[in-house]
């Protein structure tokens, strides 16, 4: 069908096309903003880039700038990460990447002593300090000194590093070793990490191939090293155009600014327009998602939709909608595993989303080599998870025991699947893993995170225990309980059609004998 643009999509198209400021598109959930960019950007004056947040997504505007006939000369589509490395490889040719460079400096200064026993400990957090100051541009002309340590306290103090008393009485030593971290991470420019692929190209002051109009996708979710490439890339009269949702920013525990549009506003005097009307959900959803942002509205012609309430096993009754146009959507991993294997057992094909998070499963699965069974594993978990938060909850780092109680609750559901199987090695766990994490499902029934979920949508949209999950009860500063609201807003309006609260599968009654001996009388 051809694109015809609604009053506030036009005006947008017109002052793309015949004015000069900057703008910030404030765009709801699905408000067509992509159709709309691209509509712009085949017409605008002279060359453009559009910075997606992520491959998946980067990708899927180069296919549509190539339906549409755009010649890559005329605009162009990738992620910041790619265009950073691409530029910097100009200076640096044989750039390595090594995901784990910070961690490898600090482990190599433990075991030479150079961080001696008494900070070795917070090694960790020295890691997690140099990695936001990057984030940051910490050392980049006019973003302030590397030597500056007002500028670390304050990245401590919003990412809550120092909550703990044994942690604040370092804190000066513990930032004076992020420091030198940081410095002997920028000696040496031909190994990059994924934060110095934006970092390091402002860092060494690279000249950038430059555009006519820079347009930044999911612009909520920048933080100052994203901005300030996306400068970089601006011709001296260029303009830039931030598309985004304040109300969809959800990746802060990743180092975004939470402001980041109203950051854009300021420091490029940028224009602000809206585009509040949803073409993706239906008007019952939209009432709904009021909840969060009073301001969506849906469209007059859609539908009314539905919302309702189902437990799992009244949805497994209706194994027939459970296809490719539907989706079951959490805040968390660990409900998610549960549902899936409910759903393979009912011989229900479906993925969860993200392969990733099965990897860092895998990696926490497989850590201690000289294990081999899954009651030793489970014995190693349970001693990891005290550690985990004896180490984060004096700290009040609440999302870091989220993290590591999702993390351990998960594997324990897959290992208690490995049991049923008659199954009680780790390799099989690994399998599991492997078997039930995928990226960019398709073609069935989707299993995904609220945050994974980000820039998807589905005609049914399963919610799986929200009562318990939504908000988090870990988020306690005011920026993550801002977060929490607009991952509910998120998972909302990933909805088509049908919006349904599901309650999660009732607990398989145990066995009476103790799982955990199964291996030892296999072997008997």
């Amino acid at each position: 069908m051809a694109f015809v643009p609604s009053p506030q999509q036009a005006a947008f198209i017109n002052e793309a096309l015949n004015g000069t400021s900057s703008i910030v598109l404030i765009a709801v959930a699905g408000a067509g903003k992509t159709s709309t960019i691209l509509q712009a950007v085949g017409r605008m004056r002279g060359s453009s880039i559009i910075i997606a947040f992520g491959k998946r997504i980067a990708e899927e505007i180069k296919g549509k700038l190539k339906q549409m006939g755009i010649d890559w000369k005329k605009a162009e589509a990738s992620t910041v990460h790619a265009i950073g490395l691409r530029n910097y490889r100009k200076k640096f040719p044989t750039v390595r990447v090594v995901e784990d460079k910070v961690a490898n400096i600090t482990s190599s200064w433990i075991d030479s002593n150079k961080i001696g026993p008494e900070l070795a400990p917070h090694a960790s957090i020295i890691c997690q300090l140099v990695a936001f100051a990057k984030q940051s541009g910490v050392g980049i002309r006019g973003q302030g000194h590397i030597e500056d340590t007002s500028i670390w306290d304050d990245l401590a103090e919003h990412f809550d590093l120092f909550n703990e008393e044994a942690v604040e009485k370092k804190a000066d030593d513990i930032i004076d070793m992020a420091i030198d971290v940081l410095k002997a991470s920028n000696q040496e420019p031909e190994i990059v990490d994924f934060n110095d692929m934006i970092y390091l190209p402002l860092l060494y002051e690279i000249k950038f191939w430059q555009y006519d109009n820079v347009i930044i996708d999911e612009a909520q979710d920048t933080n100052t090293v994203r901005r300030l490439l996306a400068r970089c890339l601006m011709k001296p009269n260029g303009r830039l155009f931030a598309v985004g949702d304040p109300h969809q920013a959800i990746f802060g525990f990743t180092g975004a600014d939470n402001d980041s549009l109203d950051i854009i506003k300021q420091s490029f005097n940028a224009k602000e327009m809206p585009l509040t009307v949803t073409y993706r959900c239906p008007k019952s959803v939209v009432k709904f998602a009021q909840t969060w942002v009073g301001h969506i509205q849906a469209h007059p012609s859609s539908p009314e939709g539905s919302i309702s309430l189902e437990t799992f096993e009244q949805m497994i009754q209706n194994r027939d909608r459970l296809n490719a146009d539907a989706a079951i959507l959490c805040r968390n991993t660990r409900p998610l595993v549960t549902a899936a294997f409910a759903l393979i057992r009912e011989k229900i094909p479906c993925r969860i989303e993200g392969r990733d998070i099965g990897e860092a499963l895998k990696k926490l699965a497989t850590r201690w080599k000289s294990i081999s069974t899954i009651p030793e594993l489970e014995d190693k978990l349970e001693e990891w998870l005290e550690r985990e938060k004896e180490k984060w909850l004096p700290r009040k780092k609440m999302a870091k025991v989220q993290e590591a109680e999702d993390k351990f609750e998960t594997i324990k559901v897959i290992m208690d699947a490995c049991r049923e199987d008659k199954q009680y090695e780790i390799k099989a766990v690994v399998a599991y893993i492997d078997n039930i994490f995928s990226d960019n499902v398709s073609g069935i029934l989707t299993l995904s995170t609220i945050h994974k979920s980000k820039g998807r949508e589905w005609k049914r949209v399963y919610w799986l225990d929200r009562f318990n999950t939504c908000p988090s009860r870990y988020a306690t500063m005011d920026w993550e309980k801002e977060q929490e609201a607009n991952l509910q807003y998120v998972a909302a309006t990933r909805s088509m059609g049908e919006l349904i609260d599901l309650f999660p599968p009732l607990p398989k009654v145990q066995p009476v004998n103790d799982n955990k001996q199964q291996p030892a009388e296999k072997a008997a």
